[in-house]
């Protein structure tokens, strides 16, 4: 039987999102890439410095994500946003300086060590939309909400 920090997804124990601490590196998540997206560079926007991605386990808790641009060639023809995806192992920081877009009060990097494997046919709960009314965001008093608003 599964303890209370995994999922079970086959045969296999995952961790859930809601767990993610610094405690260890080798996470194992079962998540769906709600956004990916490009953070470009100050000194010229045309071009970026890593790709970031929300990614949401079946549980509906979601947590932000970077890849460097120097990895990023490895992973960019796997990577698809709300693609489902087992990966493992990964640096876990605390807020810093920068974009936070999630209430998750950490952030994953991925590095050398991490991996990705794409799922097909996995049964995943996608609810990536929280939609807040123009007066609930008008009346927000806190410079730092964790909204990420799309321009498109």
């Amino acid at each position: 039987m599964a303890d209370a920090r995994a999922v079970v997804h086959g045969n296999t124990h995952h961790d859930k999102v809601a767990d993610v601490c610094a405690a260890k590196l080798d996470w194992s998540l079962v998540v769906g890439i709600v956004r990916m997206y490009e953070m470009p560079l100050p000194s010229n926007p045309s071009d970026f410095y890593q790709v970031d991605m929300i990614l949401q386990d079946s549980q509906g808790d979601c947590i932000q994500c970077s890849i460097l641009k120097s990895m990023f060639c490895f992973y960019k023809t796997l990577l698809q946003e709300f693609g489902i995806y087992n990966m493992r192992d990964f640096i876990v920081q605390t807020p810093g300086k920068g974009i936070w877009t999630t209430s998750h009060r950490f952030k994953l990097t991925f590095y050398q060590k991490t991996s990705v494997q794409r799922l097909s046919n996995q049964p995943f709960p996608f609810s990536p939309f929280r939609l807040t009314s123009f007066a609930g965001v008008a009346a927000m008093k806190e410079a730092r909400q964790f909204h990420l608003i799309d321009r498109n």
